[in-house]
């Protein structure tokens, strides 16, 4: 019996396996090797575009409360013993798997300078770019490959998660060597493909919770390549997989897996919409902006920085190719949806010619389901593209239901995927016009090439535009929550306050610190050689006893509260103003507390003294705002240590029932406490007094010991709250307030 053309051409893809060269690989010879590094020039100025967005002004990325600590966590492990078995707390309140942390140890273990976690992310970032190069010229050609590799080296998108500390952003590296493997089963017919491929989702799960959804394209593998599974495969997945979530698992047997409960019960409300689509599309445009609707998931926003004004783009020349930029989104979408339509009918039908007979009449082909199945299961180039298809759509199906705000940064494990359609497309569109009209077939190389270059030059143009904004400051930090703040700044502040201790020979630093650099400071302050204390200012502010001397103050910019006690309570004298990137400066003082009262008798019998028979009633010089005030000083001295903090509490009621929370990381016996809370707004009437209580707690490091080992999450634990209690053995303390 004699076999059709189509089967042919199926055994010829199955059975003959590409060259090294034509696969896109690089063959084990030192010869060839620089023969196919010549041949493949393009990919040099590739990566080095990559490269340089990647890692320009690297230490002026966002260094907030999670890269703070991923990365003091893996210093921990490194210098303390303290291995991860959790990491932070999600904003859905279930802590995130460690795997993240362990890959941070190593720039920790050669320095504790969290920049050092910077550089990681931008190299794996960049490695990415050279695997998206090497997966698309290996399967699809060099054209194909190159196209790829500059659209994704060049997103603003993209570039805007290649570059901090954080765990979201090593996804697309590992999607891309996800791919690999999936390929070689579907695409090449070879063994070996399985086992790896479920640990790397395992890996990607880790990374980011949203990265399930790659299932999918699993699926779709298992489906045409299940006949290269081996039983070994199993077990190599099987034990692969233990050994990545085994300090996972331990944590969640610990906790009695409340995060999987967590988590379950965010899935409990859900809306349908096409939310997830803008989202998607903010990858693909030349500019940076904001891709959402829902003003929830805009306010939670912290790693999309739009420039403000004072742009590049904006204030130069650039501006002159604000309308290039915008038809260059235009163009993209077309590249995108028209690739889509290209590839989805190459993959749905079948591109042979029917089938001839012994005397040379032709024959249609069957028809129906089967004979559509048949071939396309005997054909893995139309299976690559159904997975590629699959891997893109059916995870934005599914996301137009959801039960919490989609961030962008919830589909990187999409990447670099629109990328890759779009150089399939203009591949293939170059195909079928040459197929169909030979004559045209350099016009149409030419044409798409030069359309693909237009949208890599918006590209180009858009993210450097971003990079230049970025480290000029060019953006309000303030727009985003946490507001921004990165590592250099807050070293910089730091540094010059220590460096202003030992020139001036003073033994104390206080820092005032808020939400949005809180962990990043207390961080950053273990590598400060002068003793320091933190503290948050949200309700609380510390300063030293006349007998300390004269100490140096860090203090926040523009808050009136800290002007205010510094004025009434200290003699201050300012320094310098340590500049912020895209905010106000830090103010540095050397300042000698006020003489203190002496403490008022029948209080607190240790612990804490009240300073003040009263609560006052502080104002501001504007007389916009009031805080009302009570006055301590704290009779212990207590050193600072990794991640921990000396809790004061304080429970006011007078008119309602209110608590303050005071967390300094150190104290020194003698310090002032001043807790503090706004008083009502004008013309409400101020409590005549109020009942205080107090209880002291110390926040520190969650820790499991097990035998000789020591594991540790993100979370931490606080000791039981210890009452204050009167000489008269009372709880409480009533105080007048004075208006």
């Amino acid at each position: 019996m004699e076999q059709s053309a189509a089967d042919e051409d199926t055994i010829k893809l199955i059975a003959v396996k590409p060259s090294p060269e034509d696969a896109g690989g690089v063959s084990r010879t030192p010869a060839s090797a620089v023969t196919w590094l010549v041949q493949n020039w393009e990919i040099f100025p590739i990566i080095l575009v990559a490269a340089f967005l990647r890692f320009f002004a690297i230490g002026n990325v966002t260094f907030a409360d999670d890269e703070a600590v991923i990365f003091q966590m893996a210093r921990d492990a490194v210098t303390r013993g303290w291995l991860p078995i959790a990491g932070n707390q999600a904003s859905l309140g279930s802590m995130h798997p460690p795997l993240d942390i362990y890959l941070f140890m190593l720039p920790a273990a050669i320095s504790a300078n969290p920049v050092g976690g910077e550089i990681l992310v931008a190299l794996f970032n960049s490695a990415a770019v050279l695997l998206t190069y090497l997966w698309a010229r290996r399967y699809y050609g060099r054209l194909a490959g190159t196209i790829a590799a500059a659209l994704y080296a060049t997103s603003v998108g993209v570039w805007t998660y290649s570059r901090n500390i954080w765990s979201p952003n090593f996804v697309p590296f590992f999607v891309v060597v996800f791919l690999f493997l999936l390929f070689r089963g579907v695409q090449e017919r070879r063994s070996g493909w399985f086992g790896p491929a479920v640990v790397m989702l395992g890996i990607l799960y880790q990374l980011h919770e949203s990265s399930l959804l790659l299932l999918a394209p699993l699926a779709v593998a298992l489906l045409f390549a299940f006949r290269t599974l081996r039983w070994r495969d199993l077990f190599i997945g099987i034990c692969g997989l233990l050994i990545v979530f085994a300090p996972y698992l331990f944590w969640e047997f610990h906790a009695q897996f409340t995060d999987l409960t967590q988590l379950g019960k965010q899935s409990q409300h859900s809306v349908i919409n096409f939310d997830v689509i803008r989202v998607y599309a903010f990858f693909l445009h030349p500019t940076l902006y904001y891709p959402y609707t829902d003003a929830s998931v805009r306010s939670a926003e912290n790693h999309i920085l739009v420039a403000n004004a004072n742009s590049i783009v904006l204030t130069t020349p650039l501006r002159h190719l604000q309308r290039f930029l915008k038809g260059a989104f235009v163009l993209v979408l077309f590249l995108f949806v028209g690739s889509l339509l290209i590839l989805g009918w190459q993959t749905l039908f079948s591109q042979q010619r029917s089938r001839a007979t012994q005397d040379g009449v032709a024959t249609p082909p069957k028809k129906g389901l089967k004979r559509w199945w048949d071939e396309l299961y005997a054909t893995p180039y139309r299976q690559g593209l159904l997975l590629l298809l699959v891997w893109q759509l059916v995870p934005l199906i599914m996301l137009t239901r959801h039960s919490i705000g989609i961030f962008t940064h919830y589909l990187l494990f999409l990447l670099p995927g629109p990328f890759l359609l779009i150089a399939l497309g203009v591949v293939k569109s170059i195909e079928l016009v040459q197929r169909m009209r030979p004559a045209w077939g350099t016009w149409a190389r030419d044409a798409m090439a030069g359309i693909a270059a237009l949208v890599i030059l918006a590209q180009l143009i858009g993210s450097s535009a971003a990079l230049i904004d970025q480290t000029a400051g060019n953006f309000d930090g303030r727009e985003v929550f946490p507001y921004f703040n990165d590592a250099n700044s807050l070293q910089h502040a730091l540094q010059d306050a220590d460096q202003l201790a030992q020139q001036r020979h003073i033994g104390r630093i206080y820092v005032t610190t808020s939400y949005t650099i809180d962990s990043g400071m207390r961080y950053l302050a273990e590598q400060v050689k002068t003793p320091i204390e933190l503290n948050d200012i949200w309700h609380c502010f510390i300063l030293p006893d006349l007998s300390a001397g004269p100490v140096v103050f860090l203090a926040q910019p523009n808050n009136q509260l800290i002007d205010t006690l510094l004025s009434t309570y200290t003699q201050a004298t300012l320094i310098d103003q340590p500049q912020r990137l895209s905010g106000a400066p830090f103010k540095l003082y050397i300042l000698t507390a006020k003489a203190v009262p002496e403490p008022v008798a029948h209080t607190f019998a240790q612990g804490l003294q009240l300073l003040s028979p009263d609560a006052q009633l502080l104002q501001s010089p504007t007389a916009k705002l009031q805080w009302l005030t009570t006055r301590w000083r704290i009779t212990e001295t207590q050193k600072p240590a990794s991640r921990t903090t000396y809790g004061y509490t304080f429970q006011l009621q007078g008119k309602q029932m209110d608590s303050i929370n005071c967390t300094p990381t150190a104290t020194w016996a003698g310090d002032q406490l001043f807790a503090y809370q706004d008083a009502a707004t004008r013309g409400s009437p101020t409590p005549a007094h109020i009942s205080i209580s107090a209880y002291k707690f110390i926040a520190q490091p969650y820790l499991v010991h097990a035998g000789p080992l020591t594991f540790t999450t993100g979370a931490k634990v606080n000791t039981p709250h210890q009452l204050f209690l009167t000489t008269d053995q009372h709880s409480s303390i009533l105080l007048p307030v004075s208006q």
